[in-house]
């Protein structure tokens, strides 16, 4: 039942991207105009979503709910890392292709998915995975793509969606609640994330180049380990530990985190490959490749986590 009901609301997410195809194809707008789209969802709907996804009562049980997702976001992140770079070394690929795999879509498309299918109360439980994994996307990402060890501490504490997170969990703890007119606004924002970032999708895969695609010729084992791989060996490790039975929810905190690690590549790879002079092309097919994809894998997925969790 969860199976389908997660691959009715990806296909609905999917429309919205054949949209955004077909808006750019009918010459309306450029598959550029994509970047104006990206900075709003940047810097104005996904802190919303973060600090709207806090604004719930404060109990000794989702607290312990919360501790689990850190934990659980930790380790799901390090494994990532950890077969990215095992997957480097053994079929060398290049830093965007080690890159794409680590780092999912975790905001974006599962922020929505969550909203949808758990209810508005469980996005804090996958906005945790977001903020380590922009933590990481700023440290260690940043330094993999462009080569560089030096990290921007002032970049990395003024990122705004850090800042949201970070006030988000402050108003959680102390339970102060936003204006109503001011909260109502943010959810207002927060709801838009799952339509605007398949629309941007939808333009990018516009100006795909296909003939291009196809002389990646190595493309499907970034693709295979992102959407397959990768996952598979997280549940197996999710199953060996036991979590799932560390707190009474444990099953479904485990699985909304879960889903974060099972999306496609993230976008923001492909922002930093473009900033630092990497094939910025290339890493915008393994994007869309993979949210292409991900509309068979992540419910396949799903069904795995739910047989061995």
């Amino acid at each position: 039942m969860l199976n389908l009901l997660l691959f009715q609301q990806i296909a609905k997410l999917f429309i919205l991207i054949f949209l955004g195809w077909a808006i750019v194809r009918a010459g309306i707008l450029k598959s550029e105009d994509s970047k104006t789209l990206s900075m709003i969802l940047l810097y104005i709907i996904t802190p919303c979503v973060c600090i709207s996804g806090f604004q719930v009562e404060r109990t000794a049980e989702n607290s312990q709910m919360v501790e689990l997702a850190l934990l659980s976001a930790l380790v799901m992140n390090g494994l990532c890392i950890l077969l990215g770079a095992l997957a480097a070394r053994l079929f060398h690929l290049d830093v965007v292709e080690e890159a794409s795999i680590q780092y999912p879509n975790a905001g974006n498309l599962i922020i929505p998915l969550v909203s949808f299918i758990f209810g508005s109360e469980w996005v804090m439980y996958v906005t945790v995975y977001a903020m380590i994994q922009t933590i990481l996307d700023w440290t260690h990402a940043r330094i993999l793509i462009s080569g560089k060890r030096k990290i921007s501490l002032r970049d990395l504490i003024c990122n705004v969606n850090i800042l949201a997170i970070m006030l988000g969990l402050f108003l959680f703890i102390f339970q102060l609640r936003l204006p109503t007119v001011i909260g109502s606004a943010f959810s207002m924002a927060g709801d838009t994330i799952g339509p605007v970032a398949m629309l941007i999708i939808g333009m990018l895969m516009a100006g795909i180049d296909m003939q291009r695609l196809r002389s990646y010729r190595q493309i499907w084992k970034p693709v295979l380990l992102r959407l397959i791989i990768c996952p598979i060996i997280t549940v197996l490790l999710l199953r060996v530990i036991g979590a799932a039975s560390w707190i009474p929810d444990g099953h479904s905190i485990l699985l909304t985190v879960y889903l974060a690690c099972i999306t496609p590549a993230c976008a923001t790879v492909t922002s930093m490959a473009q900033l630092y002079d990497r094939d910025a092309e290339y890493s915008s097919a393994l994007y869309v490749l993979t949210t292409l994809f991900s509309i068979l894998t992540m419910p396949l997925m799903v069904w795995v986590f739910e047989v061995l969790i």
